[in-house]
């Protein structure tokens, strides 16, 4: 888990960590620094998401491919719909975006990624953090333009803080 990774290399309390997330966030939405802002909104949402609700909302995985798609659909969905909360994006949360969203996440586990040969890149950190992008890109870039939305700022911001974020986790943690 990566707040637990976090909490192993700083040796701060996971809730301690949370608060002061939220603390930071709270203080930087003040200076309206968007892109700074939605990557610590971010990362808040997935140190929440990984100390208390992964065990909560995500089905075991034993070797099922399909719960493994279900599970990541979730995770996506969930991290969207408190990412739009915390930004106050309450027109955004609507039942078709996040069936698109799911959709697009759907397509990437069934299509891109069968089509897509991650193993004959260089080493297993570069393979994980190219899956992730590509995961994230073709999840925000198709379920945008499914639901017909504009491609502006708020759209960037919300999209590059969530692929600096996994690209991050992946390239330390992993």
């Amino acid at each position: 888990m990566l707040i637990n990774d976090i909490q192993t290399f700083i040796n701060i309390d996971v809730n301690i960590i949370i608060i002061l997330l939220g603390i930071l966030i709270y203080i930087l939405k003040q200076y309206n620094i968007k892109i700074i802002t939605n990557v610590l909104i971010t990362a808040f949402i997935l140190a929440i998401f990984d100390v208390y609700l992964k065990s909560i909302l995500l089905f075991d995985q034993k070797d099922d491919y399909y719960i493994f798609i279900i599970n990541n659909i979730i995770t996506i969905l969930v991290i969207n719909l408190f990412v739009y909360l915390i930004n106050g994006m309450y027109e955004k949360i609507t039942f078709e975006r996040f069936f698109y969203l799911a959709f697009a996440c759907f397509f990437y586990e069934l299509i891109v990624f069968k089509l897509y040969n991650y193993n004959n890149m260089c080493n297993q950190k570069l393979r994980t953090m190219t899956k992730t992008i590509m995961r994230l890109a073709t999840v925000y870039i198709l379920s945008n333009y499914l639901l017909d939305a504009k491609f502006d700022k708020d759209w960037f911001d919300i999209s590059t803080a969530g692929l600096l974020n996994f690209s991050l986790y992946n390239l330390i943690f992993e």
